[in-house]
């Protein structure tokens, strides 16, 4: 399967980087919402090396166990490095 690069919604990622707004990503199913994460995570790599980057993907078994707020909350606050 090709994907797609979708320069012009990871461009609109990009220009928010530095505001403190919630970015919500939204579209139908297999629109590429995933893949456009991903694309931003890689950008936030190259240009950001100390970002301070949670991936969280509920489709694989290892975050099975985050099904609630409290669980999750102890996740992120355990892989969260606050002097980045």
């Amino acid at each position: 399967m090709k994907v797609l690069e979708r320069q012009d919604f990871l461009q609109k990622l990009i220009n928010t980087i530095y505001t403190p707004d919630i970015k919500v990503i939204t579209g139908i199913r297999r629109s590429g919402k995933s893949k456009l994460l991903e694309m931003f995570i890689e950008y936030l790599k190259r240009q950001i090396p100390d970002a301070n980057i949670i991936h969280i993907n509920y489709n694989l078994f290892q975050f099975s166990t985050l099904k609630n707020a409290a669980a999750l909350n102890e996740y992120v606050e355990n892989l969260y490095a606050p002097n980045k």
